[in-house]
């Protein structure tokens, strides 16, 4: 039987309102902020256990009811890994919980296993939720969403406001983390060598790749960690975004960015170019025409001892060239003025040549002539 719409509408967290189809739900969710700081192990069990759950929902009501023993056969993750992600989707509204699961034991009026309505086991129906969109918030500070004389309706699925305590261990509260302190005026071609340094690098990323902006900058450097590691800048992960490491463009298949789902996996598969067969990571530009420029300078040293070599052994004594300093060496050079008109030495090869063709020319007339006669 499906259930009421008083009871789904009930159902529904605060904040939150009923999803109109299965890809809105999906979209939203692996759209949120907090689900895109998530490690990447977090991040693909959640998506295993949610996509679960939304192909198992009723088009109409927008209701599901997989059992946890469904959503483990499935994904193949463990029971309490399913459990998990499912309080987490219930705790921040994500899911409205229509009706808890039960067991025969637990209820009444069971006999032979079976309740009064003829079945056994029941399984937990949630329906699914979204986030409102913003409203201007009215003066007296009750939220926009629920009109004046209404009570927030009974639900065990309450999205969780604010987080005092972490988690984890050594873990810092999110909303405490001030965006504003970290300076975006790190240079392109810098190596970050220490945390804060790769945090920078990370904010001038995200002020530099529009993608980059829908992730933090914490996020990032976790991210990006083997990268800086290896010595690259921000000019060669930027540079590293739109070319392959064999010097081919990649091919953009969006017109903009809100089109890209999930923008951690958009990095992390344009980055994997850089990666060799054993995953470790490949030399980035800047350290490659470092290379070429080093090995460039080799050579001509060699070329230099050669020449000193060869000279030495040929008794001739090489004279050594003038010290220039480097800005002598990066002076302009100086474009010689051209003389006005010619010079005595021409004046004097000209007449020599005008001389020579006028006895030629007399002695071709005086042979004519002869021959005439």
């Amino acid at each position: 039987m499906r259930p009421s719409r008083a009871l789904i509408a009930a159902a529904v967290p605060r904040g939150m309102r009923r999803a109109s189809s299965q890809k809105e739900w999906l979209r939203a969710l692996k759209e949120d902020l907090e689900v895109l700081e998530l490690r990447m192990d977090g991040y693909s069990n959640l998506t295993r256990v949610a996509n679960r759950i939304c192909w198992a929902a009723d088009w109409k009501t927008m209701c599901s009811r997989p059992t946890v023993a469904k959503i483990v056969e499935r994904t193949g993750l463990g029971k309490a890994t399913v459990k998990r992600w499912v309080r987490w989707l219930r705790e921040r509204g994500w899911l409205g919980v229509v009706e808890q699961g039960t067991t025969v034991r637990y209820r009444k009026g069971t006999k032979a296993g079976l309740d009064d309505d003829g079945y056994g086991n029941r399984a937990a129906v949630w329906v699914l939720c979204v986030p409102r969109r913003p409203f201007a918030k009215p003066e007296n500070d009750q939220p926009a969403d629920l009109h004046e004389g209404t009570s927030e309706p009974p639900s065990v699925s309450l999205r969780r406001r604010e987080t005092k305590c972490p988690t984890r261990a050594r873990e810092a509260d999110s909303s405490s983390r001030d965006h504003s302190r970290i300076s975006p005026a790190w240079t392109l071609h810098a190596t970050a060598r220490t945390k804060r340094d790769r945090l920078w690098a990370c904010e001038r990323l995200r002020q530099e790749c529009l993608p980059l902006r829908r992730m933090t900058a914490w996020y990032l450097r976790w991210m990006l960690k083997p990268l800086f590691e290896a010595g690259w800048t921000v000019a060669d992960v930027l540079h590293a975004l739109d070319v392959r490491a064999d010097d081919s463009v990649w091919a953009y298949t969006w017109s903009s960015t809100s089109e890209l789902r999930h923008v951690p996996g958009w990095v992390r598969h344009r980055l994997s170019a850089w990666l060799d067969k054993d995953g470790e990571v490949l030399p980035s530009r800047s350290q490659r025409a470092a290379a070429a420029l080093a090995a460039q300078r080799a050579e001509q040293e060699a070329r230099r001892r050669e020449w000193e070599e060869r000279a030495a052994a040929a008794g001739v004594e090489l004279a050594p060239g003038p010290r220039v300093s480097r800005e002598e060496a990066l002076a302009p050079v100086p474009v010689a003025v051209r003389a006005e008109g010619p010079n005595e030495a021409f004046r004097r090869a000209r007449a020599e040549l005008e001389r020579r063709r006028q006895e030629r020319e007399a002695q071709t007339i005086a042979s004519a002539l002869a021959r005439a006669r």
